[in-house]
């Protein structure tokens, strides 16, 4: 599945998609009552983050806007940071799914991977600030599953070991593991964006050619 960045391609496409409608408005309540609030609460969520960024979000605006109580969220969620801990945990799921069909070409798909890793980043800069936040380093251990999942696929994919599917394997294991290439090369992607989407090239200079940077991979000898 190639990589489609945008809003509502994450929204439709990955999100929570059986019985919600976009074009309907809300829904009942008592909808929600068959196990559709969580994936209401984060679709919503993925929208507001890039309005109004993760200090401003709000669960309980979000539960009104739904349509719910205010306090049906927590049923779901102990706290608003476990809230955010979702909504980057499932930006990290969306992640992996436009990196993973780039990993059975080994090596050589890095470069793709690092060009989708940019363009998912830049269509969603809140989301992905949220992603690599200090937040889900505070995380409980194993509540954030994709995270790791997207490390062991670059790991994996650069030492050209296996590229089996990590949510069953989960571990670097014999597959192989290039530990040092993984992270020089999240280094140097995540350098990247930080660059582009917080301004910080300078303007007066010429624009640097980001899909040539993002599809170059750092060389350890």
């Amino acid at each position: 599945m190639p990589l489609i960045v945008g809003t509502s391609y994450i929204i439709l496409i990955y999100v929570g998609t059986d019985n919600i409608n976009l074009e309907a408005g809300l829904k009942t309540a008592d909808t929600y009552h068959h196990g559709h609030l969580r994936a209401e609460l984060i679709r919503r969520g993925l929208e507001a983050l890039e309005v109004e960024g993760a200090d401003s979000l709000s669960l309980r605006l979000l539960a009104e806007q739904a349509g719910v109580s205010k306090t049906a969220p927590y049923r779901h969620f102990r706290d608003r940071d476990e809230f955010l801990g979702a909504l980057a945990d499932e930006g990290f799921r969306l992640l992996h799914l436009g990196l993973e069909g780039f990993a059975k070409d080994g090596p050589p798909g890095v470069a793709a991977m690092g060009r989708a890793y940019m363009g998912f980043a830049v269509a969603h800069p809140a989301l992905y600030r949220l992603m690599n936040s200090p937040l889900v380093c505070a995380m409980p251990e194993g509540s954030m599953p994709w995270a790791r999942r997207s490390l062991l696929l670059l790991g994996q994919t650069l030492a050209g070991g296996s590229t089996a599917d990590p949510a069953v394997t989960d571990t670097a294991g014999d597959g192989g593991f290039d530990t040092n290439a993984a992270a020089a090369t999240w280094a140097y992607i995540h350098g990247l964006v930080l660059l582009r989407i917080d301004g910080l090239f300078p303007s007066d200079l010429p624009a640097p050619d980001w899909d040539l940077l993002a599809s170059t991979v750092p060389r350890l000898d």
